[in-house]
């Protein structure tokens, strides 16, 4: 649920009971020459996700219904409204990942992430030994997780981002 102070997230039993609440003030949401750290994230196969990056942590809610996408542009548009007055940049709006085919550059791009995603399942085992960290991106300053020894593309700018 979205308010004009907070984002709220009931979390539900077997039985659609809820069982708790967690809200995030929307104070929180870090801003970055003048936009809302929020987006739209498509990288998982039929999934569509609302990253929202806060100024101690970087959250992504999943939603499962049919009109999704469309949802969470809603949403990323929101939030831009309420805390800035304007709607959100396209780019924050765009699908990322497989749905993100739009042009000869971001299928290539989109190519590249996925045979580096194989060189990265090779040295896999390797990385997972390593503990998941948590760093600030050194352009845009958000939070990044990822294993020590790696390097993450951060959700935000798209720099790529040593976790050491």
């Amino acid at each position: 649920m979205l308010t004009n102070q907070n984002i709220v997230y009931a979390q539900r039993g077997m039985f659609g009971k809820a069982k708790g609440y967690h809200a995030w003030p929307l104070s929180s949401i870090r801003i970055v020459d003048g936009i809302p750290q929020c987006r739209l994230d498509s990288s998982e196969f039929m999934e569509h996700k609302l990253e929202v990056s806060l100024q101690n942590e970087l959250v992504s809610f999943v939603f499962g219904s049919l009109e999704a996408k469309k949802e969470v542009r809603s949403w990323v548009n929101e939030i831009s409204l309420l805390l800035v007055g304007h709607e959100a940049p396209e780019e924050n709006l765009r699908a990322t990942g497989v749905g993100a085919f739009t042009d000869g550059d971001a299928v290539a791009e989109t190519f590249g992430s996925i045979f580096g995603s194989f060189e990265n399942a090779l040295t896999r085992k390797r990385a997972e030994e390593a503990p998941v960290v948590a760093r600030r991106c050194p352009s845009c300053n958000a939070s990044v997780k990822g294993r020590i020894g790696t390097t993450v593309t951060c959700p935000f700018c798209e720099s790529h981002v040593t976790i050491d």
